[in-house]
């Protein structure tokens, strides 16, 4: 059902997913999610720099350095000291900035390396790149597939005499109610419920788990090019020399102005071997008795085998829309907002299946990545309070209840 394009191994991912999403959990599902989530957030991290480096320095010339950050105040302050605007508007934002920094989502998580060229005095921001962090992945891929299948729920209830015809919101569902129904919105949310329950138990009494449609997740990996717009004739060139092939390219304008590109790259499977795992995994593998000699040999065999493309969303805008999208008019964190807050459905089905999401990608984390069931069923209804008890428990975090025993 759902296909992060950026990851290697992904059909594999994508049938564990679809089986999780319908409740056909095998009992050997821990341990391959512990390689598909694992060696695939280290091939990420090894690809995506090689890609943003050559690619900035295509385009600014000159040596490339790096900067790890870890937070979004890391990068907006890179960002704020380094980026070459001296206009007016630019002034006035990083005074803002500078003044009241709090403001401005600082402390946000973040996966990422800024890119800058010259020297230490004369050092000038040009780019930066992030692999989309789990809750980020899981809400996304949550609110791609549940808008699909609202879609399809008001499809087949379309016939159904108690359906919504005219635009209202009734208990998390947007749609449409008849002005005969206006009086018992309780009959339009249970004609919907029920016939997403119908949807979901058809879906789960196939022989074999059988999604009639795919989502794409094109973004987990990502780089930010600062650029002239002038300019993307020879970005294209670059890409080329790179081994990237296009895929599709999107224009944005009003309140941030950009271009996106979607291309498939071909990384150098050799050169991210050679760098070898970082001790941190050998060390969780080691913790579910796998040897530090087996593990790179796994990690080896993985790589190789795995898909020789994978799919990297770029962004290329100007210094000054640049500054707008960190600091500015259009926010990254209050687009974020935006989407949580206008999202079409919001209701039980849209919780279920980003916290199953959630889990899935943090499982292989835990102390203990042991699974007898799974925690969440899409159909069953469940509190956020029941959520956070499963997560606290997955990572042993003791209880905040008082008691007195």
């Amino acid at each position: 059902m759902i296909k992060i394009t950026g990851f290697i191994h992904r059909e594999a991912l994508h049938d564990l997913i679809g089986r999780w999403m319908l409740d056909r959990f095998e009992a050997s599902d821990p341990t391959a999610l512990l390689q598909l989530v694992h060696f695939n957030s280290v091939y990420v991290a090894r690809y995506l720099p090689l890609l943003a480096e050559g690619l900035l320095q295509g385009v600014h010339g000159g040596r490339i350095t790096r900067r790890t950050c870890f937070t979004k105040g890391d990068l907006k302050d890179q960002l704020v000291a380094y980026l070459p605007d001296a206009s007016e508007r630019a002034t006035r934002l990083v005074a803002g900035y500078r003044v009241d920094p709090g403001r401005f989502y600082r402390e946000t998580p973040f996966r990422g390396t800024a890119y800058f060229t010259g020297s230490e005095g004369q050092r000038r921001y040009v780019g930066s790149s992030r692999i989309k962090r789990i809750r980020r992945l899981a809400e996304k891929s949550a609110r791609k597939v549940v808008d699909w299948l609202y879609e399809e729920i008001l499809r087949r209830a379309r016939s159904d005499p108690r359906l919504p015809e005219s635009d209202a919101t009734i208990g998390g569902l947007v749609g449409p109610l008849r002005p005969d129904l206006a009086h018992d919105p309780a009959r339009a949310i249970d004609s919907l419920e029920a016939h997403g329950r119908a949807l979901l138990h058809r879906l789960r009494a196939m022989p074999a788990p059988g999604w009639p449609h795919d989502v794409e997740i094109n973004d987990v990996a990502g780089i930010k090019v600062v650029i002239a717009p002038d300019a993307e004739a020879r970005l294209s060139e670059i890409l080329r020399g790179l081994g990237c092939r296009p895929v599709e390219r999107e224009v944005h304008r009003g309140d941030y102005s950009a271009v996106n590109l979607l291309v498939d790259f071909h990384p150098d499977k050799d050169r991210i071997l050679a760098q070898g795992l970082p001790e941190k995994v050998v060390r969780i593998f080691g913790a579910h008795g796998i040897t530090p000699w087996e593990t790179r040999r796994r990690f080896e065999t993985f790589v190789r085998s795995g898909e020789p493309a994978v799919r990297v969303e770029i962004i290329c805008s100007d210094p000054a829309e640049t500054l707008e999208s960190e600091i500015g008019r259009c926010m990254h964190e209050d687009r974020i907002i935006r989407q949580r807050l206008g999202r079409a459905y919001q209701g039980q089905l849209s919780q279920n299946l980003e916290f199953l999401l959630e889990y899935l990608f943090a499982l292989p984390a835990a102390p203990e990545a042991r699974l007898d069931r799974l925690p969440v069923r899409l159909w069953e209804r469940y509190l956020p309070d029941y959520f956070d008890e499963v997560k606290r428990t997955l990572f042993r975090v003791p209880s905040v209840e008082l008691d007195p025993e």
